[in-house]
């Protein structure tokens, strides 16, 4: 009796052939259906996966009344999706890269700021490798490619080591598994308003400006600068069309007052200032397990959309300083040079990422230091300038020469530099260079409107981190978004998410539920998605992608309120 009942745990776990096992197994839940693909995907073998689940039941009897705020049903549900995201934490653990691992073993003895530096190395190490975007139709195939590619290979350890290209779930996994071997504390953490909603938002603004400061001023920008600047724009717009979908990152405690965000999949990383609400948060969450609780740090993300936009009025008077040297008839050519790189001009300079490599602007810097070879003759530039200059000018003009020959315009103005002419041709070599030099300006001024762009937007070095985010303990969230991974790319059962939604009470996995209203348009809408869309549009959301998104929704319920599925009620 004993080995028939054993030999029907593994049918049931899917251990023997699908045609062997159906009679005995097709009363088995879908949710429970689920659960036994998940625990064999992280499950290195048959026995292990045995030994695990009587493990289970043991445990099980034991702690069977830790969640008394539930039911039995809910209770039972509970205690296996805690224990499955411990199972899958520990198989990415097994399966851990060795760099990373050694790493953790470094992670627990070093001190705060080295540890700070070892969840950086980790940070970079899982960062999602993507192209940037610059258009309408880059953006629109990433969103088609994010929501249509998320096959089941890319959250289990066992399938992403062999294949790669784990999802934020995945890659929450190995830092999980990181954790584990590190002995370090962690929280989980989900985004209600993301960085990125925050960003494309600013950015939008700060390329409007700049678009409208070239108009005002009559400034010529390269035709792709425009459309770039034109596209950010537009791409809050665009970015709406995006439905949410659940994602995680984590929130290391690096030190007592120390906590550092890791979010490799969204390209954020960096440390809050307001750590006391995380340490209570994570003392509140060791009594409540499967609780989620939310923590607001919009504050901090406002000082820094200040400062860049302060950044950004600060440059703007730069620009008009060089302006006004490029319409000013009077003012001697010398005399604008000097004052040319008397200003910022160097900021500008060496801090012009997009358009100056790296190479180019350390030959700049050994410029400013007199170390290089100058471009043009000193003994050239005294009938331009009037005046023996001291050595820092001459080193700031010949970086600026230096610059400036990188420029196609400002080639004409080198190679005039570069000759010396009798002085029955100095008039007329100075006119010459006086219109060449007008020439530079024009182009320097054009080219400056992208640099703003560069300098004020609020790009990855700016580490802009989420605003408004859920944190909870991984273990019992990882087992529910695994299920429901599962579930959305295979059976999608009505019956497993109204069971997740009900034990599982964050305001992420609602907004999954009822935006699931839009990613799947052609089927009948599901009750479960119209209840949490009932929920999310009466609470207080903080986000304007998802109120767009809610409105969107409404209006599509509106035009297929006949589609209810009359049975899931």
């Amino acid at each position: 009796m004993k080995k028939q009942k054993i030999y029907q745990d593994k049918q049931c776990a899917g251990m023997v052939p699908l045609t062997t096992a159906y009679n005995e197994c097709n009363h088995k839940s879908d949710f429970d259906r689920i659960l036994s693909f998940c625990l064999k995907r992280t499950t290195l073998n048959n026995s292990e996966l045995l030994e695990f689940q009587i493990a289970s039941q043991n445990e099980w009897h034991q702690l069977r009344t830790r969640y008394l705020c539930h039911d039995e049903e809910s209770r039972k549900v509970i205690f296996e999706l805690s224990r499955l995201g411990q199972r899958a934490i520990q198989n990415t653990a097994e399966l851990l890269d060795p760099h990373l691992k050694k790493l953790a073993s470094e992670y627990a003895s070093r001190s705060h700021d080295r540890r700070h530096e070892i969840c950086d190395q980790l940070y970079q190490s899982l960062l999602t490798q993507t192209q940037p975007v610059r258009s309408q139709k880059e953006l629109l195939e990433h969103i088609w490619d994010d929501l249509s590619n998320q096959s089941c290979n890319r959250i289990f350890a066992r399938q992403f080591t062999k294949h790669g290209n784990p999802n934020c779930l995945g890659r929450a996994l190995m830092m999980l598994a990181f954790a584990r071997l590190a002995n370090a504390t962690v929280l989980g953490a989900t985004p209600l308003v993301p960085s990125s909603e925050i960003a494309i938002k600013h950015d939008g603004r700060v390329a409007r400006s700049i678009l409208r400061h070239a108009e005002r001023h009559n400034v010529k920008l390269k035709p792709e600068l425009i459309s770039f600047l034109q596209f950010i724009v537009s791409r809050p717009e665009i970015d709406r069309v995006r439905p949410p979908m659940f994602h995680m990152g984590l929130l290391f405690q690096i030190s007592p007052a120390r906590w550092a965000l890791i979010d490799p999949h969204a390209k954020v990383f960096g440390t809050y200032q307001n750590t006391a609400i995380i340490s209570q948060i994570e003392k509140e969450s060791q009594d409540r397990r499967q609780g989620i609780f939310s923590a607001d740090f919009r504050s901090e993300t406002k000082i820094k959309r200040v400062n860049q936009l302060r950044q950004l009025k600060s440059l703007t008077t730069f620009l008009h300083q060089i302006q006004t040297l490029s319409t000013s008839s009077e003012c001697h050519l010398g005399e604008a040079l000097i004052a040319m790189i008397n200003s910022k001009i160097f900021d500008f300079i060496l801090s012009d990422e997009w358009n100056i490599p790296k190479e180019q602007k350390e030959k700049i810097a050994l410029q400013l230091r007199g170390e290089q070879s100058p471009i043009v003759d000193d003994l050239y530039l005294e009938p331009l300038l009037g005046m023996r200059c001291s050595a820092s000018t001459l080193c700031r003009i010949q970086a600026f020469l230096a610059y400036v020959l990188l420029l196609d315009c400002g080639k004409e103005f080198i190679g005039l530099l570069s000759f010396n002419v009798s002085n029955d041709t100095q008039t007329l070599r100075q006119e010459m260079l006086k219109r060449s030099f007008q020439d530079l300006l024009a182009e320097l001024i054009a080219r400056f409107h992208g640099f703003l762009f560069n300098k004020s937007s609020l790009g990855q070095d700016q580490q802009l981190l989420h605003p408004v985010i859920e944190l909870y303990q991984p273990e019992f969230r990882v087992g529910v978004e695994l299920i429901s991974h599962v579930n959305a790319v295979t059976l999608c059962s009505e019956n497993v998410t109204q069971k997740l939604s009900h034990i599982c009470s964050g305001q992420s996995v609602q907004i999954s539920a009822a935006t699931e209203i839009l990613r799947n348009q052609k089927e009948a809408i599901r009750l479960s998605s119209k209840r949490a869309f009932d929920k999310l549009y009466s609470a207080e959301i903080q986000s304007d992608r998802l109120q767009e998104i809610l409105k969107r929704i409404s209006r599509t319920l509106s035009h297929t309120s006949g589609r209810m599925n009359d049975h899931d009620a």
